[in-house]
């Protein structure tokens, strides 16, 4: 029975030998396992970001197609295209809105010429203002210059009669109408005038010293 141990012996350790081999190869797959699970994520989040960045530019470019569509043509839109990210309701939403832009686009150059059209009426405004002012000042020129010529020949008149005798003067001026006895007696002193009244004809002289009392009211 001893001769038998040192058989039963030899015949384990190969199989001890076979097992931890074994062991230690599953901890080397388990090692490349998570290697390879650590890369993986990786290259999987980089694809995901590839793909949402191509979305994103699908999606503008869809975006200005219907905006210049809706500029040039303003047609009724087409149904969304096999993939799009936009329903019918939001492309409806973007039609209005560039509708809306283009009417208010509108509605801008509108006032643009309502005040350029405004700006000539008050251009041509102020011209017809500064003629009507030349004009103005003009005759008011010509007005002074009567007067003053009306002015000169009725100091004339009064210097003239003021050295006539009363009864010469006075028989004169029961010939002249009121208005003009009237002016130049306001011109002649009190006393000069006062001596040719009392010459005149009694009702032409009532009329007269009438008149030069509402004057002077």
């Amino acid at each position: 029975m001893l001769q038998n141990k040192p058989k039963y012996n030899v015949r384990i350790l190969p199989i001890l030998i076979f097992m931890a081999a074994l062991s230690l190869s599953i901890k080397i797959n388990n090692v490349f396992d998570r290697f390879l699970n650590k890369e993986t994520p990786k290259i999987s989040i980089s694809q995901n970001r590839a793909l949402a960045q191509e979305k994103n530019h699908q999606e503008t470019q869809q975006l200005s197609q219907i905006l210049a569509r809706s500029d040039n043509t303003a047609a009724v839109p087409a149904p969304a295209a096999p993939g799009s990210s936009f329903t019918q309701s939001e492309i409806a939403i973007l039609q209005e809105l560039a509708e809306r832009r283009e009417a208010l686009d509108i509605r801008s150059q509108e006032i643009d010429r309502k005040a350029i059209q405004l700006k000539v009426a008050e251009d041509e405004i102020d011209k017809k203002l500064k003629q009507l002012q030349a004009y103005e000042a003009k005759l008011q020129k010509l007005i002074n210059e009567y007067n003053a010529k009306e002015k000169a020949q009725l100091d004339s008149l009064v210097k003239m009669y003021s050295t006539m005798k009363p009864k010469d003067a006075a028989r004169i001026f029961n010939t002249f109408d009121l208005d003009i006895l009237v002016a130049i007696l306001k011109e002649m002193k009190p006393s000069v005038s006062s001596a040719i009244l009392a010459q005149m004809n009694a009702l032409k002289a009532k009329a007269v010293t009438t008149e030069l009392m509402t004057n002077n009211i």
